[in-house]
């Protein structure tokens, strides 16, 4: 966002440089140090300046080479030592994505799904494209600014198409100039409403348009609120091992790919900032200074600490005595636990599309088994059978929202573990 800003013309000729050098700047510390796709916008919006004659090679070449320069020197130490091996992250990220075509085992989607899909749903308003980007690119006073901010992002998301795994957060850098351009659009529009009756009407359409559009963006927040049922699972998991009587002061969870996928991250997990390994010297301090705070309260209890494993090796976890070190699990599939007795403590479901319901008719969604645990349904999963019912009641049947179907299971051991006031840690 910043650097497009920097890329807008301004008002004083003799600060039109320094600002094209702060945006590549930018533009190179980001791709750099945070996400290696951006290279690819830096590469389209430094052509578009030298063809467009805003730049010569030596003055693109000069800031790039001394941004790359302090950006490597920022980013190679740092994670490298984190990482206790000489690494330059967004690098080898590069090389095993797209070099490697590894990010394919993610899932493949058609050409043209960025076009298609990915930027309409990013832009929201239908005018952007349709009206308000073709309208500045039209006018003689916004005709080259608005190239500048629409040329450059379009052709990064065409090479971009090239790659077979897409996802929309990957385009996210060509939302900030295609609605800058728009912008300029809807002012030509907005500027001239007391002139005609047809700008009046025009101005407006667009003030409905951005209505519409902000209660699309905010259903549409909600709905994908409703495709992270990892952290869901996780949150149900921590109230479920709160209100479970104590019976050991570390409690082991198992989660799959899928959990980590939708939910299961390190700010989730370490809740009160303990250290990520339960085996560190911090963490049995801290455990002492529990025994002996517990041994002077008048409960003797303490708060269970929650220890991960994230194992994703299948030999391994084909091997039933791998499980039996797990007090829960949290699994896609149940089946997967190979080892022990458990029980379905709850289930925690994800959203599987729209579902319109009549009168009479069953919803779609999945209710589950009562039998094997199925039907406890916790989370937001509980939360939209909750809704769904009311509405139907309220509408005699009616009901247009989302469906949802199980995703993770939380599994719990037969016998009975966990305890009060859940500390997170991760290992």
């Amino acid at each position: 966002t910043l650097a497009s800003a920097n890329l807008l013309p301004n008002q004083s000729p003799q600060s039109h440089l320094p600002r094209l050098r702060v945006a590549l700047s930018l533009l190179v510390f980001a791709a750099a140090i945070f996400r290696s796709e951006v290279a690819l916008l830096l590469a389209t919006t430094g052509l578009h300046l030298l063809l467009t004659r805003q730049l010569t090679i030596p003055q693109l070449v000069r800031p790039f080479l001394i941004a790359f320069a302090v950006a490597l020197a920022v980013s190679v130490p740092l994670d490298s030592y984190f990482w206790q091996k000489p690494l330059w992250p967004e690098l080898w990220g590069f090389y095993y994505n797209a070099v490697l075509g590894s990010s394919s085992n993610w899932g493949v989607s058609p050409w043209h799904y960025y076009f298609s899909s990915a930027l309409p749903r990013l832009l929201v308003n239908p005018l952007t494209f349709a009206l308000l980007i073709p309208l500045a690119l039209a006018q003689p006073a916004t005709s080259r600014s608005a190239a500048g901010l629409v040329v450059p992002p379009l052709l990064f998301v065409a090479i971009y198409s090239l790659q077979p795994h897409k996802e929309a957060r990957f385009i996210f850098y060509a939302v900030p100039p295609l609605t800058a351009a728009a912008a300029q659009g809807a002012h030509f529009i907005f500027a001239r409403r007391a002139k005609s009756a047809l700008y009046a009407l025009a101005s407006l359409l667009l003030a409905a348009s951005v209505l519409a559009a902000l209660a699309a963006s905010t259903g549409m927040l909600l709905l994908s609120s409703l495709n992270y049922p990892g952290g869901d699972a996780l949150r149900q998991l921590h109230a479920l091992v709160a209100a479970s009587p104590a019976a050991s002061s570390v409690t082991t969870v198992h989660t799959d790919v899928l959990s980590c996928m939708t939910g299961v991250t390190l700010f989730t997990q370490n809740r009160v900032g303990l250290p990520k390994n339960p085996h560190s010297r911090a963490l049995e301090t801290s455990l002492q200074q529990q025994d002996s705070s517990s041994s002077s309260s008048p409960s003797g209890t303490t708060d269970p600490i929650l220890a991960f494993d994230k194992t994703e090796d299948k030999s391994i976890l084909s091997d039933p005595g791998f499980w039996s070190r797990f007090d829960y699990v949290l699994a896609e599939d149940p089946a997967s636990v190979k080892g022990g007795q458990w029980e379905t403590a709850g289930v925690v479901q994800g959203y599987a599309g729209i579902e319109v319901l009549k009168p009479g008719s069953a919803t779609m969604s999945v209710a589950g088994d009562e039998e094997t645990g199925e039907s406890n349904i916790l989370g937001r999963g509980l939360v939209v059978k909750r809704v769904r019912d009311f509405v139907r009641g309220m509408t005699g049947g009616w009901w247009v929202g989302p469906r949802m179907e199980p995703r993770i299971r939380i599994m719990k051991r037969a016998k009975d573990v966990g305890g009060a006031g859940a500390r997170i840690v991760s290992s």
